[in-house]
């Protein structure tokens, strides 16, 4: 069987391991605390995604042994269709966890034909017996909690009511507990984690106590005949507040079409509401009591802002961050945008300088983190403000390949295709980048460079509804009013492309057609800048220089 085949696993497994539970697993600097699900070295925490953990804690349990491959595909993936490849990329993210490679081989080792086994010297804490074989429910009690935000997902309850169907929202559960721990700035539990609240009323907060963790996801899912009812809810464990709700009424055409979508749905929309809630914590939080991950998020709330104090404020966030933490991947990354997000906001001089600065912090978020599709999007989208479109794509399609549910992945990847001249196969990216975070931080953008990719196809009508969507949306700034005064002045609809610019110079006071001209920097198709120049000029907009170092935003 060729390694990129799909497989799928066999009955026989794991033995059962009914009756005992250790609380922690400690080898060659490393410690597996089995209760939080974390893997830690010298006390700091290893980000591993729920998978990579299960396969590690499953060979180092059966460490007396060779684990063959046809065990792991039924412990880890429970008898799902995967590839060999996808096991290979578990192991090589194992052994890169835990400080082994492929070549030394040191803890966890290839046998040739047969498998795998951990030969590293292992101690485990004293286990306590356990009566029954499901989990039972942990006693609530305070668990030590960290500056990053934790999630638990309790799995789905099924009220349908056709029978057989709780194969439908077990597969749900475990799906977006798999999409968020994509998400890598969030510590997400594996799904053992919740398992012993299926079917249990039990209060948030007590669960938050138990697992230690900030908030929680639980939902039902309703199965009939042809149709599936879903229903997803974010909510506090610390206060018990719901703080996001969801319904969604589909036909059922494919199971597991239905039940990835939906998972990546979910995933998608919960996102951006916990990084909202951790910027607005971080910030309310006492300056003298900021640590690297407060440093972040605040540098996150100040650069979304997208003003110039703010960036200026978001920047030594970030270096701040950066001092207190040389290895936080993500803060690199967050210093790289907000220069990024500096060289279009600033006087066209100092692009230059600020676009290699730029580039070197992508580049060391990369290096530190290369799973991590911020880090991914960032360095994606400096190469694309540097015309170096091809390079672009490709970090931008690994992004997406890491992270499906990352709407700004798709939305950076419509953004690239648009200004290299591939506008029908943009739209593609930027409506399903609108679909995945209906409510944004970066909507107006989303709809903005959805409207130039219809200006670019020649639709000006298209062009003018979707620029008229962003310039609705409350902290657009004035790139939607620029594309709607361009396509209305094309139009010839000159009564409209008037209320249209006096709108655009609201949002950008002094602005001009060489200010126009110079925000469209990053784009390689002249003819489209053209275009939209000229629209500009009909509709009334006036020659003159380029504001020095006061532009607005040019494109997020």
């Amino acid at each position: 069987m060729t390694d990129h085949m799909p497989r799928r696993s066999h009955s026989r497994g794991a033995p059962p391991r009914i009756g005992r539970v250790a609380m922690s697993i400690a080898f060659a600097g490393h410690e597996v605390d089995l209760h939080r699900h974390e893997l830690r070295r010298g006390g700091q925490r290893v980000h591993v995604e729920p998978q990579v953990f299960d396969l590690l804690v499953h060979l180092v349990r059966h460490r007396d042994r060779v684990v063959s491959k046809d065990e792991l595909f039924e412990a880890i993936w429970n008898g799902r269709i995967v590839s060999e490849a996808a096991l290979s990329s578990r192991i090589n993210a194992a052994r890169k966890a835990v400080g082994d490679d492929g070549d030394r081989q040191a803890l966890i080792k290839t046998i040739h034909k047969r498998g795998f086994r951990f030969v590293g010297t292992v101690e485990e804490a004293a286990e306590k017996p356990t009566a029954a074989a499901e989990p039972a429910a942990p006693e609530p009690r305070p668990a030590r909690r960290s500056r990053r935000p934790s999630i638990v997902v309790l799995p789905f309850r099924n009220i349908s009511p056709e029978p057989d169907t709780d194969y439908f929202s077990y597969g749900l559960t475990e799906d977006v507990i798999r999409m968020l721990a994509r998400h890598r700035w969030m510590d997400v539990l594996s799904r053992h984690s919740g398992a012993a609240y299926r079917d249990r009323d039990v209060d948030a907060r007590e669960i938050g106590a138990a697992l230690g963790v900030r908030y929680l996801v639980h939902g039902s899912v309703a199965k009939h005949r042809e149709r599936v009812r879903l229903v997803a809810d974010l909510v506090c464990a610390e206060t018990g507040r719901q703080l996001w709700s969801d319904a969604y009424d589909l036909p059922l055409a494919e199971v597991l079409d239905v039940q990835r979508a939906m998972a990546e749905q979910i995933a998608a929309v919960i996102e951006p509401e916990l990084a909202r809630l951790e910027r607005e914590a971080a910030v309310r939080r006492p300056p003298v009591d900021l640590g690297a991950w407060d440093c972040y998020q605040r540098g996150l709330f100040h650069l979304w802002g997208f003003t110039t104090p703010g960036m200026n404020e978001a920047e030594a966030m970030f270096r701040q961050a950066i001092a207190l933490d040389p290895g936080f991947a993500r803060a690199h990354g967050g210093l790289g945008y907000v220069l990024l997000q500096k060289a279009a906001f600033g006087a066209p001089a100092a692009r230059p300088a600020l676009l290699d600065a730029a580039l070197r912090c992508g580049r060391a978020a990369v290096a530190l983190d290369d799973q991590d599709c911020m880090n991914l999007c960032v360095l994606g989208r400096v190469h694309c403000f540097r015309h170096d479109y091809d390079e672009a794509t490709a970090l931008l399609e690994q992004a997406i390949a890491i992270n499906p549910s990352f709407a700004q992945a798709y939305f950076a990847l419509g953004f690239t295709l648009n200004f290299c001249g591939c506008a029908r196969e943009a739209i593609g990216y930027l409506e399903r980048a609108t679909a995945l975070s209906p409510r944004d931080p970066h909507l107006s953008s989303f709809h903005a460079i959805h409207g130039l990719a219809h200006f670019a196809l020649g639709e000006l009508e298209e062009a003018a509804a979707y620029a008229r969507k962003g310039a609705r949306v409350a902290n657009a700034k004035h790139w939607p009013s620029l594309i709607l005064t361009a396509a209305l002045g094309l139009l010839g609809r000159m009564e409209e492309a008037g209320r249209a610019l006096r709108d655009l110079l609201e949002r950008a006071p002094g602005y001009t057609l060489a200010a126009a001209r110079s925000d469209f920097f990053f784009c390689a198709d002249k003819a489209l800048v053209d275009r939209c120049i000229e629209g500009l000029r009909r509709a009334g907009l006036a020659e003159g220089p380029v504001p020095n170092g006061t532009m607005p935003h040019a494109a997020a």
